[in-house]
């Protein structure tokens, strides 16, 4: 069984019902509401949903445009099918960063910094967090992560 495919409008909405508590707390402290995740799919490069060997949706993942030339804004957000294979999910999402990485120089994205799992996540995928913001409008402790890609 494929573990990964193009995401679609209908699984962004699947998501947004299915979203870990962690993850749903992350999008709502920047302002969004899971329904934004809609227009994530719709509106980044590589787009992709990933499921668990079950086949369950587990998360979906893509590449925002940012302003800066060769600059991306990375984000995936999970469903808690995401915890039943952690080192499955690990390896594809590494795969997955793999081929996206390569058309861009540098990938960045904010996440909560209460959010334990994705600060593993993140570490595991090369990520390195530089600081930590209070973004409006709730104002709560976002870490911003970075990863330097290898330039063409």
């Amino acid at each position: 069984m494929k573990l990964y495919r193009n995401a679609t409008t209908r699984d962004a909405i699947q998501l947004a019902s299915q979203l870990r508590p962690e993850d749903r707390r992350e999008i709502e402290g920047l302002g969004h509401t899971p329904l934004a995740l809609i227009w994530c799919v719709e509106n980044s490069a590589h787009a992709t949903t990933f499921f668990n060997r079950e086949g369950e949706l587990a998360g979906i993942a893509g590449v925002a445009p940012d302003e800066r030339e060769g600059v991306g804004q990375v984000w995936m957000i999970c469903t808690p099918a995401i915890e039943i294979i952690p080192i499955t999910f690990v390896r594809q999402a590494k795969l997955w960063l793999a081929r996206v990485e390569k058309d861009y120089e540098m990938i960045w994205n904010r996440m909560d910094s209460r959010n334990k799992l994705h600060h593993k996540l993140v570490k595991w995928l090369g990520f390195k967090a530089i600081t930590t913001v209070f973004p409006p409008p709730y104002y709560l402790p976002y870490l911003e992560i970075v990863k330097l890609c290898v330039s063409q």
